[in-house]
C-alpha cells in the first residue's frame, strides 16, 4: 500500500485531503509544522508528500529542500498543492527540489491523478534501480532495463483522449521499435489555458526512454511557470543543456510548444526545430502551416525562440504530428507530404469524427505491415488531432 504525507497548516484541509486518500486506498499521515513533516519523512519514509507552502514554524520551501538533501529521504516525491500566487514561488518550489505542483483551485480528481501518476512513475524507477543491484549477468540486466525502459515510456507517453476547455484532443503514439524517442503532453495551464507539447529525443531505446521521462516532468514543471511558449521554450532548453553540457554526447531534442487560449480563441505558439502543426480553417476550407522557427533544445546554451499567436474559430482542426510521419512514404519530398496531407484534412476534417481522420492518416501515410528489419530504418510516429 502506498503511503502519503500529508502536510498542510490548515485542520481543515488536513481532514478533506485525509477522507479523499483514504477512500482510495493509501496509507495516510498527517503534518501541522515543517519540523513534523521532516521528522515524519524520516521516521516512515512515505512514497509521496503532498506539501503545503506555510507553516508555523519554517516554510514548505525549506522543508522540501531539507528533505531532497536528505540521502535517506532524497527519493520521497514532494508534490506542492497550494495557492503559488507568483512568478517567484513558483521558481522557488522547483528550485528547492519538488517533483511536481500543482494549484489548490484545481478539482481534487486533479490532485489524485497526478498523485497517482507520480507514484506510478516512482514504483518504475524503483523496481529498475533494485532490479538492477540483484542481477550481475550483462545480459540479464540489459533485458530488464529494456522492459522497465519501454513501461517507462508507456506511462508517460500513452494513447490520450480527453476534452479541457472545450477542446477534445485524440493522440496516438506508434513506435518505430519498442522503445521510441517521441513525447508529447496536454496540460491544463489554468481557466481557459491548455497547453500542447509534442517532440522528440535523439536516438532510441534506452537513453531515449531516459531523456523522454527527464523531459516530461521538466514539461510538467514548467508549463504552469512559464506559460508564453518562447519562455517555456527557452527555460527548458537552457536545463536540458546544463544537464549535458559536459557529458560530450551529442543529445538534443525537438519541441513544438501551443498554448490555446480559449476565451480569447488565440492559439501561442513557438518551435524548436519540430515539424509545423498544420490548422484546418472550417468555413474558409483552408489548411495552414503553424510556422515558427527555433534550434532544438541542447543545441546552444541561449538560444532564443519566436512567440507568434494565430486566430481560430470553433470547430477548427488543429493536427500534430512528428517527422516520422512524413519519413515512410515522402522522405526528402516535404512539399508532396504536405499537398497529400493538405488534401485528406480538406476532405475529411470537417465531416468525420477524430477517430476515423486518425485512421485515415495512418492508412495513407503509415505502412502497416512493414518488416521488422524495415522498421528499424523507420521513425517513432506520434498523431495528435484537436477539434477546437
Amino acid at each position: 500500500m502506498d503511503r502519503i504525507l500529508i502536510a498542510d497548516n490548515s485542520p481543515v484541509n488536513l481532514e478533506l485531503l485525509n477522507a479523499c486518500f483514504y477512500d482510495i486506498g493509501y496509507e495516510i499521515l498527517t503534518a501541522e509544522t515543517g519540523r513534523q513533516v521532516i521528522d515524519k519523512a524520516q521516521l516512515f519514509l512515505p512514497d509521496l508528500i503532498v506539501l503545503d507552502i506555510e507553516f508555523p514554524d519554517m516554510s514548505g520551501f525549506d522543508v522540501c529542500k531539507k528533505i531532497k538533501d536528505d540521502p535517506e529521504t532524497k527519493y520521497i516525491l514532494v508534490l506542492f498543492f497550494s495557492i503559488l500566487e507568483t512568478r517567484e514561488s513558483r521558481m522557488r518550489a522547483m528550485e528547492s527540489g519538488a517533483d511536481d505542483i500543482l494549484e489548490k483551485n484545481f478539482d481534487v480528481n486533479v490532485l489524485t491523478a497526478r498523485v497517482a501518476s507520480l507514484l506510478r512513475i516512482k514504483h518504475l524507477s524503483l523496481q529498475l534501480r533494485t532490479q538492477f543491484k540483484e542481477n550481475q549477468e550483462k545480459t540479464r540486466i540489459m533485458e530488464y532495463q529494456l522492459k522497465m525502459a519501454r513501461q517507462v515510456q508507456q506511462a508517460v507517453v500513452r494513447d490520450t483522449d480527453l476534452t479541457l476547455s472545450g477542446a477534445r484532443f485524440l493522440a496516438r503514439y506508434k513506435p518505430a521499435m519498442d522503445i521510441g524517442g517521441d513525447f508529447y503532453g496536454i496540460y491544463p495551464l489554468g481557466e481557459n489555458l491548455t497547453g500542447v507539447y509534442v517532440g522528440d529525443v535523439s536516438g532510441h531505446g534506452i537513453s531515449a526512454a531516459l531523456l523522454i521521462a527527464m523531459l516530461s516532468m521538466m514539461t510538467k514543471n514548467n508549463s504552469l511557470v512559464h506559460k508564453n511558449p518562447d519562455q517555456f521554450l527557452r527555460q527548458i532548453n537552457s536545463q536540458f543543456y546544463d544537464i549535458f553540457e559536459e557529458s560530450g554526447l551529442e543529445i538534443y531534442a525537438c519541441m513544438f510548444c501551443l498554448v490555446i487560449d480559449s476565451e480569447n480563441r488565440k492559439l501561442y505558439y513557438g518551435n524548436a526545430g519540430e515539424a509545423l502543426p498544420l490548422h484546418l480553417d472550417n468555413e474558409r476550407s483552408v489548411v495552414t502551416e503553424l510556422y515558427s522557427n527555433g534550434m532544438p533544445i541542447g543545441m546552444m546554451k541561449d538560444s532564443r525562440y519566436e512567440f507568434k499567436t494565430f486566430d481560430y474559430k470553433p470547430g477548427d482542426l488543429l493536427f500534430f504530428y512528428t517527422d516520422g510521419l512524413s519519413d515512410v512514404f515522402y522522405k526528402g519530398n516535404p512539399e508532396e507530404f504536405l499537398s497529400r496531407m493538405r488534401e485528406l484534412l480538406l476532405e475529411f476534417g470537417s465531416s468525420e469524427t477524430l477517430e476515423d481522420i486518425l485512421d485515415e492518416v495512418e492508412n495513407v501515410f503509415c505502412d502497416l505491415n512493414a518488416s521488422e528489419s524495415k522498421k528499424l530504418e523507420q521513425d517513432d510516429v506520434s498523431l495528435i488531432l484537436c477539434r477546437l
